[in-house]
């Protein structure tokens, strides 16, 4: 069986070697990433594990030509960001899935784990899907959500997912080399929603508005690609990389500090205050114990 893999990130690494370690013959069609070290990483592991590697040069033309001359059995979409105008590969044998890490037909797009974090989901979804001439909208085949754990941040669940579509790709597989039907599962009971890149407003800190919940999964979702969920003090920008919820009230307003030192406290929209343990300030990490050496003291207040 011939596997091909197209993606312009890491995350299809996992799976390739999963695919690798079972005698299977994987081709891997790689898009640049802006991330020199990720494209370092891809190289590596591709001469590691002998992968036929083609690095994407023209844009409009080398994926389709890929496709084509590879005579692929199925193809599986982990990362690309480019839109795949299946017209042009109709002479194709080749079956094209979408590994995305969001539970179609909630929350399409392109960063859709951020967002899932973000709005505090209890579970955490991503599906793969046949490939359709719209983005994120072909059928859903397999689907699988995780309980969203405290200690979840952005990373840490991209890993996790990457992991998790080695079971869904193999059981595609399955069932093809049974000659059994992939069937389309019934999402229609799952409300359609689209979220694009996150912009400024989501990934700073309203103090005013948010609660201590919202608060800490905008961090879980800022970190690490963003340093963290945005803020500032004293007309210097702070990022907050790490808080957790307490039981500690105050009728302080948002985002006052209440202790600095030991622990930093900070008060929120809700009357509840968060522990901050790690900040990025100053281009260096701070840990919350020592943030009132450089300004962030008690009776402060972050806007």
């Amino acid at each position: 069986m011939r596997i091909g893999i197209i993606s312009d990130s890491d995350h299809f690494m996992p799976l390739a070697g999963a695919l690798v370690s079972q005698q299977i013959q994987v081709y891997l069609f790689y898009s640049l990433s802006p991330d020199l070290f990720i494209n370092q990483k891809v190289k590596a592991f591709s001469e590691q594990f002998h992968l036929p590697y083609t690095e994407e040069k023209d844009k409009d033309r080398d994926i389709y030509e890929w496709i084509s001359r590879g005579k692929y059995d199925v193809c599986f979409m982990i990362g690309y960001s480019r839109l795949i105008q299946l017209d042009r590969i109709k002479n194709s044998s080749t079956q094209l899935f979408n590994i995305h890490f969001g539970p179609l037909p909630a929350y399409k797009g392109p960063i859709p784990v951020f967002w899932q974090l973000k709005n505090g989901e209890k579970s955490l979804g991503m599906v793969i899907h046949r490939l359709d001439s719209r983005f994120d909208e072909g059928a859903v085949i397999w689907a699988k959500d995780i309980p969203n754990m405290p200690h979840y941040n952005f990373r840490s669940v991209m890993i996790i997912f990457s992991q998790i579509c080695i079971e869904g790709v193999f059981f595609i597989l399955q069932m093809r080399l049974n000659n059994m039907p992939i069937l389309n599962m019934d999402r229609k009971q799952i409300p359609s929603s689209y979220h694009s890149r996150p912009g400024l407003e989501n990934v700073s800190v309203n103090w005013k508005k948010m609660t201590s919940s919202d608060v800490c999964n905008t961090i879980r979702a800022c970190n690490p690609w963003n340093k963290g969920a945005i803020t500032s003090l004293d007309m210097q920008v702070v990022k907050i990389m790490d808080a957790q919820m307490t039981n500690i009230s105050s009728n302080a307003p948002a985002g006052s500090i209440l202790e600095s030192g030991d622990r930093l406290l900070v008060a929120c929209s809700d009357g509840k205050a968060i522990n901050i343990s790690m900040l990025f300030f100053q281009e260096f990490f701070c840990p919350g114990w020592q943030a009132h050496l450089y300004g962030m003291q008690a009776k402060k207040i972050f806007i």
